[in-house]
């Protein structure tokens, strides 16, 4: 019986390690909104894009996702206030070489990626 409880114990504490890291946001960079579309490199394999406002509010019109010559376009149009976070589901895996981000108004956000 005290084996069970060993391994219940186990499990307990590793389970919820586990499932933290495998849903850990990495940051890939902080940007200005406005001007000329934004070229950013991943290189990775991904399943989703958080687009988080950190300052002033911000339009991202669209995030074409690259994965070498492939792109796949998303058109979100929205408008994002201040600590406003939004996560694009990018429909499963894929390997991202990169984003372009299409964007207006005059903030900063940051990119993460899962």
């Amino acid at each position: 019986m005290r084996h069970v409880q060993i391994i219940f114990l186990t499990a307990v504490l590793f389970i919820p390690l586990v499932c933290s890291k495998a849903m850990a946001w990495d940051d890939i960079t902080t940007l200005s909104s406005g001007g000329d579309a934004k070229e950013i490199s991943i290189n990775r394999d991904i399943q989703k894009l958080k687009i988080c406002c950190l300052d002033k509010p911000i339009i991202v019109n669209t995030v074409v996702m690259r994965e070498g010559g492939k792109k796949t376009p998303f058109t979100l149009g929205k408008k994002f206030t201040p600590k406003e976070e939004y996560v694009l589901d990018l429909g499963g895996k894929h390997h991202v070489t990169g984003f372009r981000i299409s964007d207006d108004l005059k903030g900063m956000y940051k990119l993460e990626v899962e």
